[in-house]
This record gives structure tokens, C-alpha cells and sequence, in this order.
């Protein structure tokens, strides 16, 4: 089937060779306003409507369902307006003459993806999507049709997508674009010298010259894990040891994700070991994966709210833990604020294991404040998103590891902007008062 791509779109000239292709798998990083998300759409209906596969199947994938409607939707529509012989609003999908559907789909529901299959897929943003949701769920959905990827998005630091973009340039089966604005001239020289005027260097080098090394605005954590990664102290290191136990702290949900850290005390510091997450999974999933992992389990320290019963069983969390052979504890019920403080005053202490904290430690890299757009600042509240949970359950294991109750808080200590800082000594004698702590502590 022919099909005259000039009568929908014109491809910028930096766009043109993206286009002709003939890698499987792609990576682009462009600045803002560059095109990407059109060009990817475009290229999405190209292959679409001239592929000889049979009921083929395409995806774009938003980190947001919502974010792929608002972004993506209507230059869908427009793309395949005259084209389509259906437009499901409804599904978000379109479906072309020769039976080839286009969808687009939000990463924060990796369900809708599972168990189908793709002949091509766009992650976009893919910085800001769950580092698990290529390799357990796009890239399975690719294999037995050969199917292709595309991954586009502007930096936000060394996370997953830069590792991506990384790979990419290496390796001779993909294909690359990095496109500054300095050098694709989209945008006038007026527009960037007025972007430059109300941003600050880090934040326009970030979003208009592509730089993954620029700090990013908001985060709690980022700053620390760049110090730690140059220090040695995070890197694919076995640091279990089999004569030593192991403690864990979980955050624990079933529509939000479940996340554990592993970690075992040593005279020098503390080996961060381990790190699991998953979303949807019920109880004995975790149970499973915990025996799986064949640790000595000193403590298994779950959030205060682990004492709720379910409705489902009618006992609590904890119950049911501790009746699977686990030692339980409760973490103290402290803000997230104080949490999140003593976080950054005990990772300095720690090694990590990247090969198996891989996951954990982009949710940290990640962890960040609410933006707030009306008044184009952020606010004192984290984001809740697929790196809040494993963050949370670090906040749990900054609060309860033995090193955090007698280490003195460390010069280097960089203060968080608009938040006072906590003593951790003080913030352990002011919950070694509680009650409320001392009477979790006896149920146990």
C-alpha cells in the first residue's frame, strides 16, 4: 500500500535520516521544541501503514496514560486523519486500511502491556518511566516478531535512559541522534537567549544542550548518588557476605509497587546488597521471593501501617509475615521530611552492589519534589511516582539500621533547600519517647 508521508508531514532536515533507518532499535535526544514526539508519531504511521505484516501492531508508550493522551493523541489523529478506518477515543487507538493498529499506552499501567505483542514501539520520556518496564515488559512483547524500538527524551540526569542512550552510540545496531539546540537552529537565537535569561546554566544546559551531567532541579537524592558513583562506592560488586545476616526494609503496596532493600552492617560501613520491587503481586509473591533469595534474615522492618488488617484476609500485613517465618518490626511512624534527611546523612556510609541495586538506585536518582506549575515552584512534598516507592522503603532502612542511631551527621552533609536538617540523635530520643513506638514494639 502506498503512502505519500509529505501530504501529513514535512520531516525536519535533522529528522531525515532517523527516518531512513534501517537499525532495530533507536535512541534520540533532542532539546525541547525540537519535534521528537511528532517525528516518532510520524515515523510510528509510516511503518504502520507500510509494513507486510499481518494484524501488526505498534505502541507509544508515555510515562503517563494521561500524558500520552494530552501529548501524543491529537497529533495521532491529525497523522492518520483520511487514513484511519477507525479512531477508537476510548482505547486511544487508531486502526489502519491494512489492519494494523497503533495505540498508545501510559508506562504507570505496565499491565495494559503484558501478554500482547508489538512489531514497533516509542517509549518516550523513557527517563521518567519504571527502569524495570523495558526488559520484563516492552522488550518481551518484541521477540517473536522481530519487532523494533525507539526510546526518545531530553536528559534528567545519569539515570536509566542515559545508560540507554550510552549503549546506543557504541553499538553499530543502533541508531542515534543527540540534537542541541545550539546546533539544530529550531528555535531562534532570540528564544534561547530569553530561555537562558529566566532559567538557571544547569537547568538550560539540561534542557536545551543535552547535557546528562547537569544537575537536576528538585531531586533529594541526585547529588549524593553523582558523589558516591565517582567515589567507587556504587558499582557491580559482590558485597554479600554468607556468615553475616541480613536486614530488610520494605515499603509494601498492591496497586502502588512493593519494594525491599537488603543490607548487612559491617565494621566500615553498610553493604547495600540487594534490592527487589514489583507492582500487583499479592502477599505470597513476596513471601516467595524473600525464601527464594536464601538469606539469614536478622529483621524484616515494615511500615507502620503493615499493623492494618486487610479485607481480605482480616489480619494485618505483619500477622501474616510473621506467621511465614519472618522476624518483623516495625519501622518508627516519623514524617517523610525527617525520613527523608536521614536518608541523606546515612548514604554516605553505604556501598551498593550495582548489579543487583541497579533498579533501586535509579528510584533514588530519581526521587524528587512536586512541581508546582502555577507558581513554577517546587513544593516541600515528593512526587509520587515509580521511584517514590522504592525511595520510601530507603527512607525505612535510613530510620532503622544500626549505623544511622550512633553515626554523628557528617560535615559534608549537604542541607536541603527550604528544609531544616535533623539530628539523628535528637530524632531517635524524641521517638524513643512515643508511646505509640513503644507499644508496636510490644507486639512484636
Amino acid at each position: 500500500m502506498d503512502f505519500d508521508f509529505k501530504t501529513v508531514y514535512e520531516p525536519r532536515d535533522h529528522f531525515l535520516k532517523f527516518h531512513n533507518r534501517n537499525q532495530r532499535w533507536a535512541s534520540i535526544v533532542c532539546h525541547r521544541r525540537a519535534g521528537k514526539t511528532v517525528s516518532a508519531i510520524a515515523d510510528l504511521t509510516l511503518k504502520a501503514i507500510r509494513t507486510p505484516k499481518k494484524n501488526a501492531r505498534y505502541a507509544y508508550v508515555a510515562p503517563f496514560y494521561k500524558q500520552a493522551k494530552d501529548v501524543a493523541w491529537q497529533y495521532l489523529k491529525e497523522m492518520t486523519k483520511g487514513l484511519a478506518v477507525e479512531t477508537r477515543e476510548s482505547d486511544l487507538r487508531v486502526i489502519l486500511p491494512n489492519g494494523a493498529w497503533i495505540t498508545l499506552y501510559g508506562a504507570d499501567n505496565p499491565d495494559a502491556l503484558r501478554g500482547i505483542y508489538l512489531d514497533g514501539v516509542v517509549l518516550d520520556e523513557f527517563g521518567d518511566c519504571r527502569p524495570a518496564l523495558w526488559a520484563e515488559v516492552i522488550l518481551p512483547t518484541l521477540a517473536d516478531r522481530r519487532g523494533w524500538a525507539l526510546f526518545i527524551g531530553t536528559p534528567k540526569g545519569k539515570n536509566h535512559f542515559y545508560h540507554v542512550h550510552e549503549r546506543a552510540k557504541k553499538d553499530p545496531n543502533w541508531f542515534t541522534i543527540t540534537l542541541k539546540a545550539s546546533e539544530s537552529k529550531v528555535l531562534s537565537d532570540e528564544d534561547l537567549n530569553e530561555m537562558r535569561k529566566q532559567m538557571d546554566e544547569a537547568q538550560y544546559q539540561q534542557e536545551f544542550e543535552c547535557d546528562f551531567t547537569a544537575a537536576v532541579k528538585g531531586t533529594f537524592y541526585a547529588d549524593i548518588i553523582q558523589r558516591m558513583e565517582s567515589q567507587g562506592l556504587i558499582k557491580a560488586q559482590p558485597l554479600y557476605d554468607p556468615d553475616q545476616p541480613v536486614q530488610i526494609a520494605a515499603d509494601l503496596g498492591y496497586s502502588d509497587s512493593t519494594a525491599f532493600w537488603f543490607w548487612q552492617e559491617r565494621p566500615d560501613g553498610i553493604a547495600i546488597i540487594d534490592y527487589y520491587s514489583n507492582q500487583g503481586q499479592p502477599l505470597a509473591h513476596y513471601v516467595q521471593i524473600l525464601n527464594d533469595r536464601g538469606y539469614d534474615i536478622e529483621k524484616l522492618w515494615l511500615p507502620h501501617d503493615a499493623r492494618a488488617k486487610t479485607l481480605q484476609t482480616g489480619r494485618s500485613t505483619i500477622e501474616q509475615l510473621v506467621d511465614a517465618g519472618f522476624p518483623c518490626a516495625i519501622t518508627p511512624n516519623i514524617k517523610v521530611q525527617q525520613g527523608i534527611d536521614a536518608a541523606r546523612l546515612i548514604l554516605p556510609d553505604c556501598r551498593f552492589d550495582l548489579s543487583r541495586t541497579s533498579d533501586g538506585v535509579e528510584a533514588l536518582r530519581a526521587y524528587k519534589r512536586e512541581f508546582n506549575e502555577l507558581t513554577k515552584t517546587f513544593r516541600d512534598t515528593p512526587l509520587h511516582d515509580w521511584a517514590s516507592d522504592g525511595s520510601d522503603a530507603f527512607r525505612y532502612f535510613a530510620l532503622v539500621c544500626k549505623r544511622a542511631r550512633n553515626r554523628p551527621r557528617p560535615v559534608e552533609s549537604k542541607p536541603l533547600d527550604l528544609h531544616p536538617q535533623y539530628s539523628l540523635d535528637k530524632l531517635y530520643e524524641d521517638k524513643e519517647k512515643s508511646p505509640i513506638l513503644r507499644i508496636a514494639r510490644n507486639r512484636i
